[in-house]
C-alpha cells in the first residue's frame, strides 16, 4: 500500500516520487476531467459533503435518481440502483436473486465480490466451473439444473486480473437452453470495451452489475436489470438497505462521465488505441501476452519473488507498475499487471516498453511467443 500526494494521471506522484503510473482504473482520466469535477463542485455546494444515511431514510437525493436513470437507459435495461460501492453490489444482487432452490454457477477466476456473493448466499448450491469453459459449464447445467431447481450464472465480464473478456453471447445460449439467469459483472468493461456500453451489450444480460469508480472515475457500484427485480434488490439488498450512500458529489461527477463518455467518443477510441499500441510493443518484445481485449494488460512471471524484483525495478526507473500475486492470484503465477489509461501519451508507453526491455531480462527468461 503507497499514498498518492496527486491525482490517478499518467504522472503522479506515488509515495513522494514522481512516476509513471501504468497500474490505475481510471481508464479514461475522468477523475480529473473539467466537466467532471465541475458538477461535483456544484453538487457539494448545494448538497455538502456527506449523504447523512441510507439510500432507504436519508440518503437518496435528486442526483441518485437522475443516475439510476441514466444508467438504465444508456445501458438499455428498464431501472437501476446505485449501490456505495462495486462489491457491495455483487454481495446484494447474488444472494437476493438466489435461495434453497437455485443452484450458481460461478467462473473459477471471478472478482472476490462475485465469490463473496456466492458465499453470502447460504442456502443456494454452488458450482464453481473451469475458466470460461462452455463445454464444462454446460454439462455441470445439465446435470444440476433438474427437478425444477433455478440456477444463477454469475462471470465477470472483463476478468479483473488477466484483462480477458467472457464469451456473453455463448453464456446467454447456455441460459437460455437451462432456464438459467445470467448475472454479469461488467466493472471493467463499462467505459473500456465497444463503444463504451461494455461488453455485455449484444445480447444483454439478464442483470448487468457496474461500477462508476473505474472508467467512469468516481465511486460506487449499480445493478441495472428488469424493474420488478431491481425494485427486490432496493427492498431486500442488505448491503442497499444498511449501508451509507454515497455522497451527492460523487454521484454528480458519474453522472458528468456518463454524459462526458455518451458525447465524445473520443475517450474511448483514445484508450483502445494505447491498448492496441502497448499489445504491439509487448509482442515485439517477446512477450506471451494475451489479445487486446481491455486496458488490463498481464505479464505472466509465475514465481512471487521475480515479479516483486521485477516492480522494484521498474519502480526504480520511475514507474509504478505493482506486482500481484499470492491470494489475488494462485501461487507461483505471479503477474505483473499493466493498466492502459486514454490519457497515457505514446512517448510514455514507449518509456514503459523501454523500461520493461531493460529490466525483465536481468530477472527471468522471458516468456516467449
Amino acid at each position: 500500500m503507497v499514498p498518492f500526494d496527486t491525482a490517478q494521471d499518467p504522472e503522479a506522484i506515488v509515495d513522494g516520487e514522481r512516476r509513471l503510473l501504468f497500474s490505475s482504473s481510471n481508464y479514461l482520466g475522468l477523475t480529473t476531467h473539467p466537466k467532471v469535477l465541475e458538477a461535483a463542485q456544484r453538487a457539494l455546494l448545494h448538497y455538502g459533503a456527506g449523504s447523512g444515511g441510507s439510500r432507504l431514510t436519508t440518503g437518496t437525493t435528486r442526483e441518485h435518481l437522475a443516475l439510476e436513470a441514466d444508467l438504465a437507459e444508456w445501458l438499455g435495461f428498464e431501472d437501476c440502483a446505485f449501490f456505495a460501492t462495486g462489491f457491495a453490489s455483487n454481495l446484494a444482487a447474488v444472494s437476493t436473486y438466489s435461495d434453497a432452490d437455485t443452484v450458481i454457477f460461478s467462473d473459477e477466476r471471478n472478482h472476490a465480490s462475485l465469490i463473496d456473493g456466492c458465499r453470502s448466499a447460504k442456502k443456494a448450491d454452488l458450482v464453481i466451473y473451469p475458466h470460461r469453459d462452455l463445454r464444462a459449464l454446460d454439462t455441470a447445467m445439465a446435470q444440476r439444473l433438474r427437478a425444477g431447481r433455478r440456477g444463477l450464472l454469475v462471470s465477470d465480464g472483463v476478468f479483473s486480473m488477466d484483462g480477458t473478456l467472457a464469451d456473453v453471447a455463448g453464456l446467454m445460449r447456455l441460459c437460455q437452453r437451462h432456464g438459467c439467469l445470467l448475472l454479469i459483472d461488467d466493472a471493467h468493461g463499462i467505459g473500456t470495451v465497444g463503444d463504451g456500453r461494455g461488453c455485455a451489450m449484444k445480447p444483454r444480460p439478464d442483470i448487468l452489475v457496474g461500477t462508476a469508480s473505474k472508467a467512469l472515475g468516481a465511486e460506487g457500484g449499480f445493478v441495472c436489470g428488469p424493474r420488478d427485480a431491481i425494485q427486490l434488490l432496493r427492498n431486500q439488498g442488505r448491503s442497499f438497505v444498511f449501508s451509507t450512500a454515497n455522497a451527492a458529489p460523487i454521484i454528480a461527477a458519474a453522472r458528468a462521465a456518463v454524459e462526458v463518455i455518451r458525447t465524445d467518443p473520443g475517450h474511448v477510441q483514445r484508450l483502445q488505441s494505447n491498448v492496441s499500441y502497448l499489445h504491439r510493443g509487448l509482442v515485439e518484445l517477446g512477450l506471451n501476452v494475451s489479445e487486446p481485449y481491455s486496458p488490463i494488460v498481464p505479464i505472466p512471471l509465475g514465481d512471487e519473488t521475480v515479479a516483486m524484483g521485477v516492480a522494484a525495478s521498474l519502480r526504480k526507473k520511475g514507474l509504478h507498475v505493482p506486482a500481484i500475486r499470492y491470494p489475488t492470484v494462485p501461487r507461483g503465477a505471479a503477474i505483473l499487471r499493466i493498466t492502459v489509461m486514454s490519457t497515457h501519451r505514446t512517448e510514455q508507453i514507449d518509456a514503459l516498453l523501454g523500461a520493461l526491455a531493460d529490466t525483465l531480462p536481468h530477472h527471468c527468461k522471458l516468456p516467449q511467443k
